[in-house]
Order: structure tokens, then C-alpha cells, then sequence
């Protein structure tokens, strides 16, 4: 390599911000309200609303299923204020113990990301 590789090389691209993790009710409703940062949702009851969601939603079709997953998220939608299926992607893993997290990402951060 020349040194001229090192002088022009490009700068490495910024490291996506970290996310919000949240542990109770408070925190996961003030977190809600930014789209900037992915949210980690620790507690496990926090969580089980989401992960309902997602369950439904990956049934096959049975017909019903969709709406079941359609009124878990208009639940979900009175007890928070938003729309979550409308502005985050939804997600889980489960750890090792079947400890299930659930993480949501933000609908423009993941706009924004792909272009990149």
C-alpha cells in the first residue's frame, strides 16, 4: 500500500446510535416519543404485549389471525398513544433461560439506513 492510500482513504462510516433500553412503563412511553433511537424492551411483562403481536402475525393465515393481531395493536395503541405497527418495526429474540426481548426500530431511521 502507498501512503497516498492512507490520505484519501474514506472515513468510516458513524456507528448507528445505541439504543433505548427500557425497563418499565415510564420509560418505554418517553422513548416512544423519539425516532431516533431502536427501544429494547427488557422487562418481560413490558414486553409480552409486543411479543403477542408479533406471535399473531407470524400464525399462518387462519383467517381471524390478522385481526386478533390488529386489536392487540389498538390496545396497544390506547394504553401508549401511538400507532406502534404505523412508525416502529417490531422485533424479539429470546436469550438463553428463554428470556424474550423485545426490540422496536424506528420506520424512518430504517428508511434512512437502507439508502446508505
Amino acid at each position: 500500500m502507498l501512503e497516498s492510500d492512507y490520505i484519501h482513504a474514506r472515513p468510516p462510516k458513524p456507528s448507528p446510535p445505541k439504543p433505548v433500553r427500557v425497563s418499565c412503563r415510564s420509560q418505554l412511553i418517553a422513548a416512544l416519543r423519539q425516532h431516533a433511537r431502536s427501544i429494547v424492551i427488557e422487562d418481560q411483562d413490558l414486553a409480552a404485549p409486543f411479543a403477542r403481536v408479533l406471535r399473531a402475525r407470524e400464525l399462518p393465515s387462519l383467517g381471524s389471525s390478522g385481526s386478533v393481531a390488529d386489536e392487540m395493536c389498538s390496545a396497544i395503541e390506547r394504553s401508549y398513544g401511538v400507532n406502534i405497527e404505523a412508525h416502529w418495526y417490531m422485533g424479539r429474540y429470546v436469550l438463553p433461560g428463554n428470556l424474550e426481548k423485545v426490540i422496536l426500530k424506528p420506520k424512518q431511521q430504517a428508511r434512512i439506513s437502507r439508502r446508505g
